[in-house]
């Protein structure tokens, strides 16, 4: 099976997509609150993972076709997604209190820590991801492998 968009699947597979957050830190001068930019880019910036992870873990259910006897091990798997979007939530919401008071070695600083939160993540979702993987037909093995591409083959597909 050819997932159509390889791309979206492996984002919503992550859970860790910092939705807005490095845009807004970059952005060294103000969009005129007026324009349309202004309007899109606030509520662009105002989502967050946690509010998207619902969609993320149906999405993945549905591709997967997890069966009855996976679901533990789903669950499993949908509660890291759940504490990774948490946690990322967490960290995007006290970046965005500070981010006009930061300096560039504050800036540096809070890239490492967000490196850090993604590493934690990662590491949550991996343990809770091997044992359902080992459940999987086949088939939702190789839909699975196909939602998580590395990265650098998302961007260089043609």
């Amino acid at each position: 099976m050819r997932l159509r968009t390889p791309f979206l699947a492996a984002a919503l597979f992550s859970s860790v997509a910092v939705v807005g957050l490095m845009p807004a830190l970059a952005q060294s001068t103000p969009v005129p609150a007026n324009s349309g930019a202004a309007q899109s880019e606030a509520r662009h910036h105002a989502m967050l993972p946690g509010q998207l992870v619902d969609g993320r873990i149906a999405f993945l259910k549905a591709e997967l076709k997890i069966t009855p006897a996976q679901e533990t091990q789903w669950q499993q798997v949908a509660g890291a997604m759940h504490e990774n979007a948490n946690s990322l939530d967490q960290a995007i919401k006290a970046a965005r209190q500070d981010r006009g008071l930061m300096d560039a070695v504050q800036r540096l600083a809070l890239r490492g820590q967000f490196a850090k939160v993604r590493a934690e993540n990662d590491a949550r979702l991996l343990a809770a991801f091997k044992p359902l993987y080992a459940s999987l037909s086949p088939d939702q093995q190789q839909v699975a492998n196909q939602l998580v591409t590395p990265h650098h083959e998302r961007h260089h597909r043609a």
